[in-house]
């Protein structure tokens, strides 16, 4: 489905966009006019491989740290338990993956799992009772991932983590633990399936999906603007996708894996190049996450957002890091952790020319289509209040109106995640070129230092980055 929805609009972008018709925000019902592009879009920046270098190191402006959220009770369940069933599996993933621990380290960030997990239960039990509650389909994934938490052997591994740990210490509360989770999942297997929108179609729904969409940016957004950049960079990507079927018209029929095999073969070839685009800062060497459910059978393309150099080495970047960053790192938000990660994930192209380079940046772009797609969906389903039939009348200048029912199932079942990533990975280009025309040398320098940096407001980290270059020069 996805495959042909790319192609659909890699056509239309190829052959000419016809006008599109946006609703304006909830407030207004009037419709808008948008212009389609008159020009080819700006390519992307292709990563080349670089020598590791240092980051730079010049007197610098003053950066603030992204706020914690002004309101910290959870609009609905999905903020509670993100990406089906963290934040709490990434507090058990990352602690088993932790190295140089003492046994009293290793014991009291079990025992802040725990409370986490006691606290989520608590968070659950309100949102249920308000009936903030979860799909189906999520509420089944979400499970699947308590259940592993909660599996002999990820109890066998927390405690063989535990033995290797240095010094003395008390036995692992493992009991304990699993009640934890247990109790989480009792909450939530008891939550009525949710069948209906987050949001009713009035104006303080729209205010409520704009707040929550604050919160996962890590700062106010302009819900135009989000529209209006995410158009442009899926006209971007239809338009490379177009290009690439027009010099080989066979690659939609390749469907070959981009992939060494095995879990542990992607991971450790992953693992070498994060080594040499963004080693971390105390220069130790990246663990190999635990094998994990669907993770297992991801092509290369996919496991570089999760694992490296994406979201677990983000993680993991994050832990290593010292003082006023691991405090940066601490309130990172999803559009700048998950807009990095984007990036990062095709940053790993260039290394993958044994799999055909031509073959491999048609097959990111299909993929990023899809996501910048859902994102679009979700904001004008959630904020602009488009009905299934609505997004279908949006959708005939892109050719895909027959499509409108999966993106809109798509966009109800992730209506944030998307939507803020693509957005951030928008923001991370923007800085990432106006650091280049600052004087930065190469974009391996730039990632470098903007890991440096740290999580900021992506306002002011456009005004570090071009000043750091600046006083470079």
């Amino acid at each position: 489905m996805k495959r042909v929805i790319c192609i659909l609009l890699a056509f239309c972008l190829l052959t000419g966009c016809t006008q599109r018709v946006v609703a304006p925000v909830a407030e207004h019902r009037e419709p808008v006019s948008i212009q389609p592009a008159t020009a080819e879009p700006t390519a992307l920046p292709s990563p080349v491989p670089t020598a590791t270098v240092e980051p730079t190191t010049v007197p610098r402006p003053v950066l603030s740290p992204f706020a914690p959220a002004a309101d910290p009770k959870p609009f609905f369940a999905e903020e509670v338990l993100s990406h089906d069933g963290e934040p709490i599996a990434s507090l058990v993933y990352s602690l088993l993956e932790a190295e140089r621990l003492s046994k009293q380290t290793f014991y009291d960030r079990f025992l802040q799992i725990i409370d986490t997990a006691d606290g989520l239960e608590s968070s659950l039990q309100d949102l249920a009772s308000d009936g903030r509650t979860l799909t189906a389909d999520r509420k089944e994934r979400t499970a699947s991932v308590l259940h592993e938490l909660m599996s002999q052997d990820i109890q066998d591994a927390l405690r063989g983590a535990y033995a290797n740990c240095p010094g003395e210490g008390e036995t692992l509360p493992l009991a304990p633990y699993a009640a934890a989770i247990d109790a989480l999942l009792q909450v939530l297997q008891q939550m009525e399936d949710r069948t209906e929108p987050f949001f009713s179609l009035d104006a303080k729904s729209a205010r409520d999906y704009r707040a929550a969409l604050d919160r996962y940016m890590g700062e106010p957004i302009v819900p135009r603007t989000v529209f209006d950049t995410l158009e442009e960079l899926a006209q971007t990507e239809a338009y490379a996708i177009a290009t690439a079927l027009q010099a080989d018209p066979e690659a939609v029929r390749r469907k070959e894996p981009i992939s060494f095999g095995t879990y542990a073969q992607n991971v450790s070839f992953l693992r070498r190049i994060t080594d040499d685009l963004c080693p971390l800062p105390d220069g130790s060497v990246l663990p190999i996450p635990l094998e994990r459910g669907e993770a297992a059978g991801m092509d290369l393309l996919s496991l570089a957002f999760h694992t490296y150099p994406g979201m677990a080495f983000l993680s993991i970047y994050a832990s290593r890091s010292q003082g006023e960053q691991q405090a940066r790192w601490a309130n990172a938000p999803y559009g700048y952790l998950g807009g990095l990660a984007i990036h990062c994930s095709y940053s790993v192209i260039p290394y993958l020319d044994d799999f055909g380079l031509d073959y491999v940046q048609y097959r990111w772009y299909e993929d990023m289509l899809d996501v910048t797609l859902t994102g679009i969906s979700a904001l004008l389903i959630h904020y602009y209040g488009y009905s299934e039939k609505d997004l279908a009348e949006y959708l005939k200048s892109w050719g895909a109106e027959s499509f409108a029912d999966y993106l809109y199932e798509k966009a109800m079942s992730d209506p944030f995640e998307s939507l803020v990533a693509s957005y951030g990975y928008c923001q991370y280009l923007d800085i990432c070129q106006a650091a280049l025309d600052a004087g930065c040398e190469t974009e391996q320098r730039f990632l470098l230092d903007y890991l440096s940096a740290g999580p900021a407001p992506f306002a002011e980290l456009k005004e570090y980055m071009v000043s750091l270059y600046t006083n470079q020069g």
